[in-house]
Order: structure tokens, then C-alpha cells, then sequence
């Protein structure tokens, strides 16, 4: 995960990274421990916040173009092996950034499920937040 490489960057950034996954307590837990990660995780199971932001799902097809193979194989080659998915795998991602007063100041709606914007896209928007 890049967000992880890049902690340090992030954290010199002055912004706070919150994950937010479909999982439970405990698999937010293996996830930290599986990549050393000390961001915050929300968990949500009922996907009320993927739903609230306007996230949709991926069609099967989607799931199986070039693009998200070929990332696909580029994580595997970088030693990151894919486990067995525990929850829904259609689910888009997207990141967004919210100001202290709670104004969305980013949205980033990925293309397909292994869309996201780079760690160094987001740190150049950190003025966007810190107003």
C-alpha cells in the first residue's frame, strides 16, 4: 500500500490519513498489523459511508480490464499477494479530503477498483485542507 511507504511524507503533510474499510474490528486489526500501519480505521460493514459519499459498485467486467490486471500483477510482483477476499470485492473506492469545519475540499471517485490518486497527488492538495 503506498499510503504506507509513505507515512513519513504524509504525517511532514499535516494531514490525517483515516482509513475506512467493510470489515470488523478485528480484520481492521490485521490489516494494521499486515502493513505496520498506525492510520486510523472506520469500520463499516453496512458500507453507510461508501453509500453517503456516493460510491458505487464495479461491474464484473470493470473488474477484469487490462488496467486493473496489469496493477494487479504489479502489486503481486512487488510480493504483495492477494488473500481471500472477505468482503465485497465490487465495492469502488475513493479517497476524499475534508476540512476542520467538515467541507469536502477533494473527492477523487476511482475508475475502477484499483483506481487511487498517488501519495504525491495528495500531498501537493494539502493546502486544500489546511485553510
Amino acid at each position: 500500500m503506498q499510503l504506507h511507504k509513505a507515512k513519513e511524507r504524509i504525517e511532514g503533510a499535516e494531514f490525517q490519513v483515516i482509513l475506512v474499510g467493510m470489515g470488523t474490528p478485528e480484520n481492521a486489526e490485521e490489516f494494521r498489523k499486515k502493513y505496520a500501519s498506525s492510520f486510523p480505521i472506520i469500520c463499516d460493514p453496512e458500507k453507510k459511508l461508501y453509500s453517503a459519499f456516493g460510491l458505487g459498485r464495479s461491474s464484473v467486467t470493470s473488474m477484469a480490464s487490462p488496467s486493473v490486471l496489469v496493477k494487479s500483477l504489479r502489486t503481486m510482483m512487488e510480493g504483495n499477494l492477494p488473500g481471500i477476499p472477505r468482503e465485497d470485492v465490487k465495492q469502488m473506492p475513493g479517497v476524499f479530503m475534508i476540512d476542520r469545519e467538515g467541507t469536502i475540499r477533494y473527492s477523487y471517485y476511482a475508475k475502477d477498483v484499483s483506481d487511487n490518486p498517488s501519495v504525491e497527488e495528495l500531498i501537493s492538495l494539502k493546502t486544500l485542507i489546511n485553510t
